[in-house]
């Protein structure tokens, strides 16, 4: 391992562990007023060693929404790979099955999607993953037009969905799933009876019959 490569290697591992350190502090019921301070309490570092490795909180939380992306794109890979010769049609219920699981084990990741889902993304050019921001949403972009036209091909999928506005259906749902499930959950819980997790997966389950095939 060449001294560079070595040097790039440490910078990702202490960038992980303050990201790791946010979660935890997430973990405990806090966030909305969490401070630099507190990271690197938790963190165990100085505040001017965060700095040294995110430019301020900003982007560290946008980082944590990168991770959550990656999190999700890594689950539905796993998914593909447990089950050969899929249809369009479950391949894109994949996403469900993803999103609904990520709403249990990484709560705050739900969150962070919520938040940035509505963000103007020029908001990031100055965090210096704008670039990175930018493929994780083509990506899953490409992975739901993929879906669509391949299960209207196995039939799996309704002749009449129309990629495009496939496309566009989903990424409202689950910018406006996340979102209500998020900033409503009391009225949720109080009003329908039903816990975050059974929120989307009825909502998901709802919506997919939209472009499953008679």
């Amino acid at each position: 391992m060449t001294k560079s490569i070595r040097k790039q290697k440490d910078i990702e591992n202490r960038r992980n562990e303050i990201l790791d350190a946010v979660e935890r502090i997430y973990e405990k019921g806090f966030f909305d007023s969490v401070t630099m301070d507190d990271i690197a309490k938790e963190a165990e570092f100085t505040k001017q060693t965060l700095y040294a490795y995110f430019k301020g909180k900003d982007e560290i939380m946008a980082s944590i929404y990168v991770r959550a992306a990656n999190r999700i794109n890594s689950m539905i890979k796993s998914k593909l790979d447990e089950k050969a010769g899929m249809t369009g049609y479950e391949k894109l219920d994949l996403m469900r099955i993803v999103f609904t699981e990520i709403a249990i084990s990484k709560p705050f990741y739900t969150k962070m999607m919520s938040i940035y889902q509505l963000k103007d993304l020029h908001e990031f050019k100055d965090l210096g993953i704008y670039d990175e921001i930018l493929a994780k949403n083509a990506n899953l972009t490409n992975y739901m037009t993929d879906c669509i036209i391949r299960g209207k091909q196995d039939g799996s999928i309704a002749l009449v969905v129309d990629a495009q506005s496939g496309v566009l259906f989903l990424k409202a749902l689950i910018l406006g799933t996340v979102s209500m499930v998020v900033y409503n959950e009391q009225y949720i819980r109080q009003e329908l009876g039903l816990s975050p997790f059974e929120s989307l997966k009825t909502i998901f389950e709802f919506s997919m019959r939209a472009f499953k095939a008679q």
